[in-house]
């Protein structure tokens, strides 16, 4: 009768704590975007938002907040109300700006909730084809013959362009001079005029004028070979050892969102990038879809971003 008694005053008690707990979503949920309008960041956010309401009953609104390299609207995001219903979608460029800028208004990772891995992307070390080399072999020679006479071209300081470059710099021991842009179309019309010798390029814009004569690319930078440039070797198969860049996009939200909105969402999100017209979606992009875990994307996370730091510090990169 004592125990009877016991585990019916349990129930009693827990009973209300439960019916307490609110539904999610109860209202619409924001997807931040860091970046304007058109570029992958957008085109792989509204891929994912356009499918989410069916699974969770609530409309998913796109919030495009440029700035500051991606900082104001990360800032945005991680100071929202940690209940699930704001979203933020994540770069590679989360990584190098947080390695280059340690006054950003967050920390990462501690200010993140990650939910899962979006996309994978090679990008490719294209050169001038003027410039007298077949390898990257040949360009590690000719760069070791005239250090800091050859030039490479970036999207800006402290983005990706530029930490892979440092990174192929401090592998094959060569010294190169940095030529910074506003972006990445600039960067590339200054190496296909021969202005800049080479660049460490996204794939998708690069591609189209190495096929029409007017770049070489020498490899991909992942650390496997690409099927969006068949033939080509990666930058280890090519003669630096160890070495691996890629871009990636992901999904995250404020931290301390509850850990059941968090399972619920990545659960989503990998049924999301199974659908077959959606992956074809991101093939445009040159991107390769990727599922994971939300741990497994955390340690993506904390992994770059200690590559990234030792890589600023050992090119004394730093942001203007």
């Amino acid at each position: 009768m004592y125990r009877f008694c016991a585990v019916s005053i349990a129930v009693v008690v827990a009973a209300p704590a439960w019916a307490q707990q609110p539904s999610w979503p109860v209202k619409p949920l924001r997807m931040v975007v860091p970046f304007a309008p058109g570029g992958s960041n957008d085109v792989f956010a509204r891929a994912i938002a356009d499918r989410l309401p069916v699974a969770l009953g609530q409309p998913v609104i796109v919030d495009n907040r440029p700035g500051a390299g991606s900082a104001t609207g990360t800032a945005y995001a991680v100071r929202s109300a940690p209940d699930g219903h704001t979203l933020l979608v994540v770069s590679s460029t989360l990584t190098t700006l947080a390695a280059v800028q340690p006054n950003l208004p967050y920390s990462v990772p501690s200010d993140l909730a990650p939910i899962g891995l979006i996309a994978r992307s090679a990008m490719g070390l294209f050169v001038h084809p003027a410039l007298p080399v077949k390898s990257v072999k040949d360009l590690v020679q000719l760069a070791r013959a005239r250090p800091g006479e050859l030039t490479y071209a970036t999207a800006g300081i402290g983005g990706i362009n530029q930490f892979a470059t440092e990174m192929f710099q401090s592998i094959a021991r060569v010294k190169l001079t940095h030529v910074p842009y506003k972006g990445n179309a600039p960067a590339l019309a200054d190496v296909m005029g021969g202005h800049v010798q080479m660049m460490i390029s996204s794939l998708p814009p690069a591609l189209q004028h190495m096929r029409s004569g007017r770049l070489r690319l020498l490899a991909v930078t992942s650390a496997e070979r690409s099927q969006f440039a068949t033939g080509f070797p990666t930058m280890d198969e090519a003669g630096v050892p160890g070495y691996a860049a890629e871009l990636w996009w992901g999904l995250a939200a404020p931290a301390r969102t509850p850990d059941p909105v968090i399972r619920r969402l990545s659960q989503e999100l990998q049924r999301i990038l199974g659908e077959k017209d959606l992956r074809q979606r991101f093939l445009d992009e040159a991107a390769i879809p990727s599922q994971g875990s939300p741990e497994s994307f955390g340690d993506l996370i904390a992994r770059d971003l200690a590559i990234w730091r030792k890589v600023a510090a050992a090119g004394g990169i730093r942001a203007d």
